[in-house]
């Protein structure tokens, strides 16, 4: 088994935040959309030092980050013969409305709306929404909103996916709510989240768009559905048990526009042999070119969004240096975009290369997808993490050296006039011709050293439920990842600043 990149060892911090009375199951970070927007836009405000956590105990905590310690904890509505756990939270993704109104004071700049106030949580078939601008007290019994109508969800809610903003004809920024449930569906409720938040209100939806990632009656779950960011449509992927990952126009969502079958990994860690590829998680990467899937077989599956389809690309997997069990969690962290200066238009799509992983081993993988894999302007991960200053030095040697290397494998090729003439004695056509150019491109693309590997690991000693992360915003908030896990407790894992 591959080991981690030796080069690279960066002292990571843990702290531990207490509260839960039960296994903490899913977990989410304002900052969870930051990443898919370029560092430059300045309708993005989102707000780093706080933390969302749902539980089997019934309950999903607000956590501030500076001090540690619990917020407001919101105690899930008690409804007879329905579970009480809290499955999925999610923020309201932080984007202040460009547009402005007038309150009773007369001030004519204050916001229309703050949405990014508004955090959801389910639990069993219910949504509900809550308004941080006016808790009750510290404990919060009432939920502003009750979405469980909007969204008339049959079995126990997997996930909440938030859509990318699409402007109306009124200029206003919009938003598009998904439930991924057991049933194998995917709920999306055209106008379920209000312009404006009303104790008690219970908007119901007239438009109910229902995506099937599996038949009806076929008992497949639907573990995972998220949003494509950075594309003019509206596509969802979904992946499930039954070892698909779909693409869906949300507009025609009658039948999935791509399905690819992921087949059991071909590995020589034996122990998989008997474990099924059951989607457990999906993540885009921040360009929206990427996605990524933790598969039950211990692998990660990177797939290629190609216009409305998806192409698999590349398998990370145990003789890779992967996971020795299931991948209960991916994530392309992000961390870099505070950082890149450059080109910042491209800052995004300088950050596909980074993906995180947690696998039921109990070990936390940080992935460097590689120059082989993902093209584009993609930057060493190296580049941008924390406590790697020699390291980066290195990076820059080895691209330098990477583009030497290129330059002399260009002009060492047969020149087109030789080439024509062993061509015509050998009979070849100019078919034939181009086929061995190409391979001749791929023969070199396989030589130039940037494949996929690990750059280190984390031992967490718990098997994963969720993970996120957030990238450093000040040196008391520095880039983290944090884990939900089968104990009580959250987890985080805080990089070094420099």
């Amino acid at each position: 088994m591959a080991s981690a990149d030796a080069s690279y060892s960066p002292k990571v911090q843990k702290r531990t935040l207490k509260g839960h009375l039960q296994p903490v199951l899913c977990i989410s970070h304002p900052g969870d959309h930051a990443k898919y927007s370029s560092i430059t836009d300045a309708h993005l405000q989102h707000h780093p030092s706080l933390l969302l956590s749902g539980s089997e105990d019934g309950t999903a905590r607000l956590w501030d980050l500076r001090t540690r310690k619990t917020a407001y904890c919101i105690v899930a509505p008690v409804i007879e013969n329905e579970p009480n756990d809290v499955t999925a939270v999610a923020f309201h993704p932080s984007i202040i409305e460009d547009r402005q109104c007038s309150d009773e004071s007369g001030d004519t700049t204050k916001p229309a709306s703050r949405l990014d106030c508004m955090v959801y949580a389910s639990s069993g078939t219910n949504v509900y929404g809550y308004d941080l601008r006016t808790p009750s007290g510290p404990i919060i019994k009432t939920p502003h909103l009750d979405l469980s109508s909007s969204f008339q969800c049959l079995d126990e809610i997997n996930q909440l996916s938030f859509s990318f903003p699409k402007r109306n004809k009124d200029g206003v920024r919009n938003y598009q709510l998904a439930a991924v449930d057991d049933c194998g569906e995917v709920h999306i409720p055209s106008e379920c989240i209000p312009q404006s938040i009303v104790p008690q209100q219970s908007p119901i939806s007239s438009k109910h768009t229902v995506l099937h990632h599996a038949e009806p009656g076929s008992h497949t779950i639907a573990s995972s559905a998220v949003f494509r960011p950075r594309v003019n449509g509206m596509y969802v992927a979904s992946g499930g048990t039954d070892c698909m990952v779909k693409l869906f126009d949300v507009t025609k969502p009658k039948r999935a526009t791509s399905s690819i079958h992921i087949k059991p990994a071909e590995s020589e860690n034996t122990t998989q042999l008997c474990n099924p590829p059951f989607i457990h998680s999906l993540q885009w990467s921040p360009s929206g070119r990427l996605l990524a899937a933790g598969v039950g077989d211990g692998s990660c599956v990177i797939l290629r969004g190609e216009g409305n389809r998806l192409v698999e690309i590349g398998r990370l997997g145990y003789d890779e240096g992967g996971h020795g069990s299931a991948v209960a969690a991916v994530c392309f962290p992000g961390f870099g975009s505070s950082a890149l200066t450059t080109n910042p238009t491209n800052s995004v799509e300088a950050e596909d290369r980074l993906l995180i992983s947690a696998g039921n081993d109990s070990k936390i993988l940080f992935w460097d997808l590689g120059g082989n894999m993902v093209d584009g302007d993609a930057l060493d991960p190296l580049r941008y993490l924390g406590g790697c200053s020699d390291v980066n030095e290195q990076a820059k040697k080895k691209d330098n050296e990477l583009q030497d290397t290129t330059e002399a494998m260009k002009s060492a090729t047969i020149s087109p006039k030789k080439s024509k003439s062993k061509n015509k004695k050998k009979g070849k056509t100019n078919n034939q011709h181009t086929a061995a150019s190409s391979d001749d491109d791929l023969f070199m693309n396989d030589l130039l050293p940037s494949p996929p590997k690990v750059l280190f690991q984390i031992p967490h000693h718990h098997k994963p439920n969720w993970i996120t992360c957030s990238r450093a915003s000040s040196d008391a908030l520095p880039s983290s990842v944090f884990v939900a896990d089968t104990t009580n407790d959250l987890s985080i894992y805080s990089l070094p600043t420099s």
